[in-house]
């Protein structure tokens, strides 16, 4: 591991908001993470913050379609320039040529800007986010049809790229002299194994590695979340620092790998427990039902030799996924019972 951090049950988010009022959504993010804030993407801002599109700037070949909803890449015409270009850039190895714009990512500018005017005492880490590179190769379609995924060419040249966005944001959060967690989100994990998803697990976690290793190589940690169930085995063997996973809607099919978990702790991992829901289940739930079935989970690993201190130390409260698709009421009770809970574990 390459940064000193205890987890200690502080809070985090996974990233996205409903709100189209960007100083709204940096509030309720600082006000709701006040040890591990991380930057509010707003999907219903603009077209461009959906988490497949938010990505993609400095990706050769791509063509938006009329809508400005639909990505992909354009392999009609000769690409060796235009690879030859990527390459060029990435092997200068400078972060500011695959920065996000603010056309992108309203809400990262926003931090950075609030952060600079205040930073904030009680703050122990900052956190950033990217599109995982399987997610994003998953989801988007060469023009001849078949996916980047699918694509050697194409699928490395996403991976790199995710790697520099992943680096760069690590440069602009780093300069606060605070712990750095880059998170590559990989919702696309849940179709591993699948018919969906032919990939070898060894390319699986060679990309998620590419990834990881850039960040880790400048001292930050990294960070996977997956929003359903996947071979968690398989994300414990990566060199990721940090296993987010919905603890609420899937916390037993998590917990089926307590033997890796074992190792992947015993190897200085971490633990984000996204146990706070994000659908309308939240208008329903109690912050006793929350602390309730997260100290079940907390028990079970117990019953496996793993110390409480241990888990305590590796362990962070998220909720179970974005907030992007729900109303701002939802959003803002799911911000905070991620808040409260942190605050009840710490009492434990």
């Amino acid at each position: 591991m390459t940064t000193v951090f205890k987890g200690n049950f502080s809070a985090t988010a996974i990233g996205s908001l409903p709100h189209i009022d960007v100083e709204a959504a940096c509030e309720i993010m600082f006000k709701s993470l006040p040890e591990i804030p991380c930057w509010p993407q707003l999907p219903k801002l603009n077209v461009n913050e959906d988490m497949c599109i938010q990505y993609t700037e400095g990706l050769p070949c791509i063509t938006i379609a009329a809508d400005g909803k639909t990505v992909s890449i354009d392999v009609s015409q000769d690409t060796s320039g235009a690879l030859a270009g990527f390459y060029d850039a990435y092997l200068k190895n400078d972060p500011d040529l695959f920065r996000i714009s603010p056309e992108c990512s309203a809400g990262f500018y926003a931090m950075i800007e609030q952060l600079n005017k205040s930073p904030q005492k009680s703050f122990r880490a900052i956190k950033g986010q990217v599109v995982g590179p399987i997610t994003l190769a998953g989801s988007l379609k060469l023009s001849t049809g078949i996916t980047a995924l699918y694509s050697e060419e194409f699928f490395d040249v996403i991976i790199k790229l995710m790697a520099m966005k992943a680096y760069w944001q690590f440069t602009k959060l780093s300069q606060y002299g605070l712990p750095v967690m880059i998170f590559a989100d990989e919702p696309y994990l849940t179709s591993f194994g699948s018919a969906f998803m032919n990939i070898s697990r060894e390319r699986a976690i060679s990309a998620l590695n590419d990834v990881y290793e850039t960040v880790q190589a400048h001292g930050g940690l990294t960070g996977t979340h997956c929003c359903g169930n996947t071979d968690w085995a398989m994300l414990m063997e990566s060199k990721v620092d940090i296993v987010s996973f919905d603890a609420y809607e899937f916390m037993d099919k998590y917990l089926m790998y307590w033997r890796e978990i074992r190792a992947f702790l015993d190897r200085g991992g971490y633990l984000a427990w996204g146990i706070v829901p994000t659908s309308p289940k939240i208008m329903n739930v109690s912050l006793n039902d929350l602390i309730k079935k997260l100290d079940e989970g907390i028990k079970f690993l117990m019953s496996k030799d793993i110390s409480r201190a241990i888990i305590q130390e590796r362990s962070i409260i998220t909720p179970s996924c974005g907030t992007g698709t729900l109303t701002i009421e939802e959003a803002k009770r799911v911000m905070a019972l991620t808040y409260e809970l942190s605050m009840a574990m710490k009492k434990f």
